[in-house]
Formats: structure tokens, C-alpha cells, sequence
């Protein structure tokens, strides 16, 4: 633990705009120890320095409170002398890597030279949790509770997540917490960074084929505050969606991650490159719903009365018992959904089972 030297840190933001940082926090760590911690409110850049509803609601920094803040050029140097050319490490380092660049750009700063490391993803491989937020992580870490949300709770909580990960797993360097991957491949033509489409989730052929999302191609826009977009894509594509990268003449649906964390409708704008192309396939008589967090939110809760999984439910109806069909190839199945009929009671010939299920998947793999 002797050589874990970085320091993690947190932004919030006053709008949509990446660069429209309103706070900081950081936290040194130095040989695998916390030695300091520090935050700061910030003047966001002039220009795209409005408060939404929704970043006050989230972190509830107002106009008012930085009325006398650090300019953001100010900040910058505060950050580089508490950093002191540490790494820095952050939950989902992707949006703050993005909020530091554009509030340099904003400001007509040189962007400097940072290293970021990501303790969202290293959660993601050394912990087997179904949601990887802060919290999450905190919670199975055994961390004490802490302010979501506040720029310096959050960066101190990222410094002992990252501690705790490096103990309870013997890793003791930076390169081991966070091994270098692999160069891709020369023949790849995919932008760095960027999931296969094969790598996306699947839709899942038994599910409730009368879902709102069963069927439906969704593209996916803008931060959500909710869920993690690979959460979301798994989530819908068990529904029976299909998950796309790019607005295409397929898609239907275009999920929007920002708006107000209030509302259950939202429409289709031109603040990013994704609602620009759908506007013109809109335009051009291509039906595309736009939809809300919140109203994902919704069509992803468990129906009422259901029991477990969807596709439990599905396979309960279509299927007395699928255990006497071996050699039947069909999505996994957990096996607590799986009710053999009793001794002597009446079912579908299995010839009927086999032939049904094989049609549902036949039609599956037609429709993609």
C-alpha cells in the first residue's frame, strides 16, 4: 500500500453544460493513507453559468452561493497545487475528465495534462454488484454513509473506495489497481473507447411481448442521473428492446437523460448530436418517441403482482415443464421458475412446448 499516491475528486455542475462547474473536492492520498481533504464552490464559466432545476435538486448549489466563489481559472491552480501531480481519480472519471477540459475551453484556459483513473470501473471488475453508483460501492465496501452529491463527501468516499478495493484484494500500486489494456487490434475501424455493437445487450426473446419497451430500438442520449447507461441498456434489453448505438432509420425510441428530474415528458432538442439526426428522420416522417428518465423508470418497475422476472412469468405460462426438452437450446432460464406439473396432471405435449418455444425464437432472430 506504500506507492498508492493519488488524489481523488469530484465536480458538480450547474447545467447541462459540461463546463459549467459550480464545485470541487478533493482528497490526497498519500502511501495508502487519507491525508487531506478540501472543497470549494465555484463562479461557473461566463456564459453558460444559469442553474437548472435539476443540478439544484441534485446538489442543491443555487446562483446565490457563488456570487463570491473562485473563478474557475483560479480554481484550476488550486486544484494543480493540491494534486501536485498526482493522478486523479474519480467515480465515473469519464464526466469529470469532460467538466475539467470544457471548463478550460469555456474559459479560454490551455487544458492541461491530467492523468484520470476511474474507480467506477474499478468497481465494476473487482466487485459483483448489480449497481456500481457511489453508494452501492460505499454500502458493499463497508464505508460510513456519506453526502451524495457533495463535491467534497464524494471524493473523500472515491479516496477510501479505492483504499478498500486495494486491501481487501492485495493490490498495492496504481498499475494494479488499474492494468493497461491491451492495444487494439490495427484491422478495427471503431472509435477508442467504443463498445462493438455485439457488445451491446440483447433483447431477450421471452420477454412480456405486451411491455411498452418489447420491440422497440432505443438509442440512448445525455447523462442519467438514475441509472448507469449499461445498467439502463441490460434493463431494457430484458424487456425485449433493441439496443443502438446511433439514430438510424430503425430506431423508435430515443431515452434523454437530461431534464427536469420532475417531469415525466421530455422533447427532442438540438443540444446534442443524437437529437439533431432524429429531428431530421422526425422531420423526414420517421416516428421516434422521445422519453424520459422518469418514464423509463416507470416502465422498468416490476409490475404489480408479478412474481420475479418477467421472463419467468412467461416461461410459467407457455411452459408446464421445460426440464424434459435437453436438447432444446433457449435463453437460460433460472431454475426456481421452472414448475414441473405434478403426477398426474394434465400439460402441453412437450411436442407443443418445443414447437412454441422454437417459433418465439425463430421470430426473435428474424426481427433483429
Amino acid at each position: 500500500m506504500h506507492s498508492l499516491n493519488f488524489t481523488a475528486i469530484d465536480f458538480e455542475t450547474a447545467n447541462s453544460k459540461r463546463g459549467s462547474v459550480c464545485a470541487v473536492g478533493l482528497t490526497k492520498v498519500r502511501a495508502g493513507v487519507v491525508t487531506e481533504s478540501q472543497s470549494w464552490l465555484i463562479r461557473p464559466p461566463a456564459g453558460i453559468d444559469h442553474f437548472d432545476a435539476r443540478n439544484i435538486s441534485v446538489h442543491g448549489v443555487r446562483p446565490q452561493d457563488v456570487l463570491g466563489a473562485d473563478s474557475w481559472g483560479t480554481s484550476l491552480r488550486r486544484i494543480l497545487a493540491f494534486a501536485a501531480g498526482d493522478p486523479l481519480v474519480a467515480h465515473n472519471a469519464s464526466f469529470d475528465r469532460s467538466v475539467f477540459r470544457n471548463a478550460c475551453l469555456e474559459s479560454n484556459l490551455e487544458v492541461p495534462e491530467v492523468e484520470f483513473r476511474c474507480s467506477l470501473e474499478l468497481a465494476r471488475r473487482q466487485l459483483d454488484l448489480e449497481v456500481n453508483r457511489l453508494p452501492q460501492v460505499a454500502e458493499a465496501l463497508g464505508l460510513s454513509s456519506f453526502r451524495h452529491h457533495d463535491a467534497g463527501s464524494d471524493a473523500e468516499t472515491c479516496a477510501n473506495a479505492v483504499l478498500a478495493i486495494a486491501r481487501r484484494d492485495g493490490l498495492s500500486t496504481l498499475e494494479l489497481l488499474w492494468p493497461a489494456k491491451p492495444p487494439k487490434s490495427s484491422g478495427s475501424h471503431r472509435y477508442r473507447g467504443e463498445p462493438a455493437l455485439a457488445d451491446l445487450p440483447q433483447p431477450n426473446p421471452l420477454a412480456d411481448p405486451s411491455h411498452p419497451l418489447f420491440g422497440q430500438v432505443v438509442v440512448f442520449t445525455g447523462e442519467l442521473r438514475t441509472l448507469e447507461r449499461p445498467e439502463a441498456m441490460a434493463q431494457i434489453a430484458h424487456r425485449g428492446a433493441a439496443n443502438a448505438k446511433n439514430i438510424t432509420k430503425k430506431t423508435t425510441m430515443l431515452v434523454i437523460g437530461r431534464q427536469d428530474p420532475h417531469s415525466t415528458r421530455v422533447e427532442i432538442s438540438t443540444d446534442s448530436g443524437k437529437e439533431r439526426k432524429a429531428l431530421q428522420y422526425v422531420e423526414a416522417g420517421q416516428a421516434i418517441q422521445a422519453v424520459s428518465e422518469n418514464q423509463l423508470l416507470e416502465w422498468l418497475a416490476p409490475a404489480a403482482g408479478a412474481i420475479g422476472d418477467p421472463t419467468e412469468n412467461l416461461v410459467r405460462a407457455a411452459a408446464p415443464s421445460l426440464e424434459a426438452i435437453p436438447a432444446l437450446e433457449a435463453p437460460a432460464v433460472r431454475p426456481a421458475a421452472i414448475e414441473a406439473p405434478a403426477a398426474g396432471a394434465s400439460g402441453a405435449p412437450l411436442e407443443l412446448v418445443a414447437a412454441g418455444i422454437l417459433k418465439l425464437l425463430g421470430s426473435f432472430r428474424r426481427s433483429r
